[in-house]
């Protein structure tokens, strides 16, 4: 069985299974003009039904500094951050090249583009690299608790793990990170 529009077969179904000659709109969102596959709204079509992808979202995002203490003078080379959200589940990826003097406390990333759920005891973990920080070994890791936008790091050393520190920050000290988590 085919549905013609416009004189050409627009929605075809063969076997149960139902093809699509362009692109679908999910959600009252307007199907892509080029291409072909499916459009989600702007905003997210919230469902009922835990089981329905009612979100897909690609972006760009700043991500900054932050420190837990004082963020003292921070100016930025890079700051280059993109993510992928698909339902709830959000992958972030960036690099942040920044220089500071007087700041103080422990490192963090800031303002990631959704906030974690809010479960308790449930933390999301991702791999970090570091360049131009003091007393690393280049690689770590970093989490995201519950409820939070902020990304804390943490790198491996010979006395076992050690937070991140504006002590170890430095003129072009970089981070490259990525991280996928829950989103509330």
């Amino acid at each position: 069985m085919a549905i013609v529009l416009d004189g050409t077969n627009g929605v075809t179904t063969n076997s149960g299974t139902l093809i699509s000659a362009t692109t679908i709109g999910v959600g009252g969102a307007t199907p892509s003009a080029s291409g072909a596959g499916i459009t989600f709204p702007a905003t997210q079509s919230a469902s009922t039904d835990a089981n329905t992808l009612d979100d897909y979202e690609e972006g760009t995002w700043t991500p900054t500094i932050s420190y837990t203490t004082s963020d003292g003078n921070l100016s930025y080379a890079t700051q280059v951050g993109r993510y992928t959200k698909v339902g709830n589940i959000v992958t972030i990826t960036g690099q942040v090249v920044f220089s500071e003097t007087t700041a103080s406390g422990s490192v963090r990333i800031a303002s990631l583009p959704f906030t974690s759920v809010n479960v308790s005891n449930y933390r999301s973990s991702g791999g970090v690299y570091f360049d131009n920080m003091a007393g690393t070994a280049n690689a770590g890791y970093g989490r995201i608790a519950e409820n939070s936008t902020l990304f804390v790091m943490t790198y491996a050393d010979s006395g076992g793990q050690g937070g991140l520190t504006a002590t170890q920050t430095a003129a072009s000290a970089t981070i490259q990170f990525s991280i996928t988590y829950q989103a509330a």
